[in-house]
């Protein structure tokens, strides 16, 4: 046999060590209690526990998973782990939640709008916020725009787009380097604020991401980009929420294992 290495014992959740725990029994020791125990020794004395409040915190999902795991359902241990990362993965709540309705009711908007010049393409519009910001840095004159233009579409099956489709391309992708060029009033008070790591941590956001989008910024990455100390990185983004520069959709939760960073939507 070969080694066996656990994903979650080490996970905070001990629901989450405890399936891991019995789909390795179930599926790679075929339920046998000893050879199971034998081999994870070191765990023979914790795995106890983990069941305890398993029993007494398990979910639908949870009882679900157990099932399949111990049924046979489930040929592999990457078949429980598609199943449990499921699970891990962080639902969207209070304001991601109505941030992603949002997105979703705009989605609808434009289909009903545009009708045949619609186009269902989340990796092409990904790209072409990317775009953006390249055309934006380099000042938008018409030959790079339309050079980065149709590089795009043709990274996209140039052939498969009408021309109403080449427009609705065209005019998304204008709009974005607008909002990445754009300056108003709020990016003036975080300058008259005089602190080098707000003002450095807002040009940053405006490289990451144009107006109106979200992004994802857990304080390790910030502190990356900043150059500023991890404890300093909450206070600089309170004050740029305090200014109106960015909204925070979603809190995020410390730990290697929760999988949940900070989602803000820039403003300006």
């Amino acid at each position: 046999m070969t080694d066996i290495t656990p994903k979650y014992f080490d996970h905070p959740d001990y629901c989450i060590r405890f399936l891991e725990w019995q789909a390795i029994k179930a599926i790679v020791f075929k339920g046998k209690h000893k050879e199971h125990y034998d081999y994870f020794d070191a765990y023979s004395q914790r795995w106890a526990h983990w069941h305890d409040h398993y029993t007494d915190n398990k979910k639908q999902g949870h009882e679900q998973i157990l099932k399949l795991a111990s049924d046979g359902t489930y040929k592999s241990m990457d078949d429980f782990y598609q199943a449990i990362n499921k699970q891990l993965k962080p639902r969207k709540l209070g304001k991601a939640l109505k941030d992603a309705k949002k997105h979703s009711s705009q989605a609808a908007y434009q289909l009903e709008q545009l009708g045949e010049d619609f186009i269902d393409n989340p990796d092409l519009f990904k790209e072409a916020r990317q775009v953006a910001k390249y055309i934006a840095d380099r000042g938008k004159s018409d030959e790079v725009f339309l050079e980065q233009l149709t590089q795009l579409v043709l990274r996209h099956n140039l052939d498969k787009f009408t021309d109403g489709q080449i427009k609705t391309i065209w005019t998304f992708l204008d709009k974005q380097v607008e909002k990445h060029l754009k300056l108003d009033r709020v990016e003036a008070a975080i300058l008259d604020e005089d602190d080098k790591n707000l003002y450095f941590m807002w040009g940053k956001i405006k490289r990451e991401c144009p107006k109106g989008d979200t992004f994802a910024w857990p304080i390790k990455l910030a502190s990356e980009r900043c150059g500023c100390s991890k404890s300093n990185v909450g206070a600089i983004m309170k004050q740029l929420e305090k200014l109106g520069a960015v909204t925070l959709i979603q809190k995020g939760k410390a730990g290697k294992h929760s999988g949940r960073a900070a989602i803000y939507r820039r403003e300006i």
